[in-house]
């Protein structure tokens, strides 16, 4: 029960609430003036809502503009193939055993090549060509004025179930269409490639009798050294029935060929992309070009001339070759392909096609390793060559055993060649003796040097095999890396090249002990190997392996042959062939002869 003041209490405070309610209760302007200015902000709603409708509908109109717009400029530029001229990018894949394709529908053209079977120097995939910088396009104009490239149009791909072809087409109805259809060949590393116009006569402009390709390619870098990637890429052509051509190698250069070309390659150290027309390019323009930034290798291009004769239904057939730089392999091909593969001119050629390339490729059928094959062959090639060694041995025991009567005749006429030469050529008649006989054997062997200089650092069969501490036999080993860069020579030491100089200034030394030789003759044949050193730094281990093999060889066929030849008697034989009269040969007796006819005598000069 509530007690008196707490009574009190409540009572005070609701009379409190009642007074605060009603003295500060609104006036009648006050409720007016907030009923206006709920009006006002519904009005300010209403108003919103229908300009942001305004908003949505101008966009949507103006949409609608833009996309009439760009239909009006895509019928503007590209005219009848205005409808292709929008799309997105997608990728369609192709392949077999060897190749991996990827074809664009942007363009159809192809995008990416790798080839399955082989990696870069980095153990990456081998990829020839990847990327929108590389082109594959169709020019013509059409009659009413436009230029088309076929870059510019979005194909429509049709991929076979295998996967071993593609189509790629553009259709403007009425069974008038381009297609660009690829399929793999009977040859693994092919590309049949198929440019089909149908019902187009009407379409390309009459006054035109033909459509170029344009074909450009960023090289990408594969092999380990890209100096010598680079100075030895370049394109090849081939005009129908002749021999192939190359325009410069590791520079820029541009040429314009007006005849039919069969076909062009572009070619690298160890692969090439090779584009084969069946009935031939009218007309071509090569183009190669440096990359100054050294992203890619270099940039090749070409135009290429189609013939068009604007009848209903046009195929100009070709072939794309992706692949490596093998000998036999494009010699199959039966294009003459492989005159690509650097092997030198005239008869170090020769030596190559019909000697060294059938005996690697002879060996590899049983041989895994390429440093025992190139050992191999070393010691067939030397043997080859004995007799030449021995002829050259026997000639040079001859000479060091006549130096004493040598000297005696040089220091008579006090080193004067004039009267000395001709009583050298004398003794050198009298003793039977060929002054040149160890030349001509030296001589002989030379085909096979610069054959090999050719061909170990261009072999592709060497490309990546390993062999002792080298682990690719195609460029050099690097069993030292410096810390800075020898002019000429490098930053790295080649052991093989170290061990091919060694053994060719022992082989040196050991000549001069056996000829005689000296002088400024002896050193020169000391120092030159040590010049070819700051060459052979950077070139293929396979070639210092085999010049060092060969020398080594040499020297022991050497100490072979010295111990078969009894130097007293072969002494005593010149000395016996002193005593019987020279016999004259016809040209000596015509030299004699045309000598006496202006009052020279041969047999008593030098004797005054």
């Amino acid at each position: 029960m509530l007690d008196r003041n707490t009574i009190i209490g409540f009572s005070l405070i609701l009379a409190l609430l009642v007074g605060w309610a009603y003295f500060l209760k609104p006036s009648d302007a006050e409720i007016e003036a907030y009923k206006r200015q709920q009006d006002s902000l519904k009005i300010a709603e209403v108003q919103q809502d229908s300009l942001a409708k305004t908003v949505i509908d101008s966009a949507k109109t103006n949409a609608v503009l833009t996309a009439a717009n760009d239909s009006n400029m895509a019928v503007q530029t590209f005219g009848t193939f205005a409808a292709y001229a929008k799309g997105t990018e997608q990728f369609s894949t192709i392949e077999n055993e060897e190749l991996k394709i990827t074809v664009s529908n942007k363009g159809g053209r192809i995008y990416r090549v790798e080839l399955k079977k082989y990696k870069t120097y980095e153990k990456k995939d081998l990829v020839l060509l990847d990327g929108a910088e590389n082109v594959q396009s169709f020019d013509f104009s059409t009659v009413d004025n436009k230029i088309i490239n076929t870059t510019d149009l979005y194909f429509t791909p049709t991929l076979a179930d295998d996967k071993k072809s593609i189509s790629m087409k553009v259709n403007i109805g009425n069974n008038q269409y381009i297609e660009q259809l690829y399929a793999f060949d009977e040859n693994n590393n092919m590309l049949k490639y198929n440019l089909n116009l149908v019902g187009l006569e009407k379409v390309i402009q009459r006054n035109k009798t033909s459509i170029d390709l344009n074909w450009a390619v960023n090289l990408k870098v594969q092999e380990k050294t890209r100096e010598a990637e680079e100075r030895v890429s370049t394109i090849f052509y081939r005009i129908k029935d002749d021999e192939p051509t190359k325009i410069s190698e590791g520079k820029e250069d541009k040429e314009n060929i007006t005849s039919n070309v069969h076909w062009v390659s572009y070619k690298q150290q160890y692969f090439n992309q090779t584009i084969i027309a069946d009935k031939g390019f009218t007309d071509a323009v090569l183009e190669t070009k440096n990359d100054p930034y050294k992203t890619n290798l270099r940039k090749f291009s070409s135009q290429l001339t189609i013939p068009y004769n604007h009848t209903a239904n046009e195929s100009f057939a070709m072939k794309i070759y992706y692949g490596p730089n093998h000998y036999k392999t494009l010699e199959k091909l039966d294009i003459s392909l492989e005159r690509i593969v650097t092997l030198g001119w005239g008869i170090f050629r020769w030596v190559n096609k019909y000697i060294v390339i059938n005996v690697f490729d002879f060996l590899s059928r049983y041989i895994g390793s390429f440093g025992i094959i190139i050992l191999l062959l070393t010691l067939l090639i030397k043997t080859a060559l004995l007799p030449l060694v021995y002829k050259s041995y026997l000639s040079a025991a001859k000479m060091r055993l006549l130096k004493p009567e040598l000297d005696e005749i040089k220091e008579k006429y006090d080193g004067d060649m004039t009267k000395m030469q001709p009583e050298n050529m004398k003794l050198y008649k009298k003793a039977g003796v060929n002054p040149f006989g160890g030349c001509i054997p030296v001589l002989l062997q030379l085909p096979i040097l610069f054959a090999m200089f050719q061909f170990f650092p261009s072999a592709f069969e060497l490309r990546q095999q390993s062999f002792l501490w080298a682990e690719d036999l195609s460029t050099f080993d690097n069993v030292l890396n410096l810390p800075f860069t020898i002019p000429f020579y490098g930053d790295h030491v080649s052991l093989f090249a170290l061990l091919m100089t060694i053994s060719s200034v022992a082989y040196a030394m050991y000549n001069n002990q056996a000829t005689g030789v000296t002088g400024q003759m002896k050193w020169l044949g000391m120092f030159m190997p040590v010049i070819f050193l700051f060459t052979l730094n950077s070139f293929a281990a396979g070639l210092n392996y085999y010049y060092f093999v060969s020398n080594l060889v040499t020297i022991a066929q050497q100490l072979i042959i010295k111990g078969f030849v009894d130097e007293k008697k072969l002494h005593s034989e010149l000395q016996e062939n002193k005593k019987k009269p020279v016999t004259k040969s016809k040209f000596q007796q015509k030299l004699e002869d045309m000598a006496k006819s202006r009052g020279v005598d041969l047999n008593n000069m030098g004797k005054k």
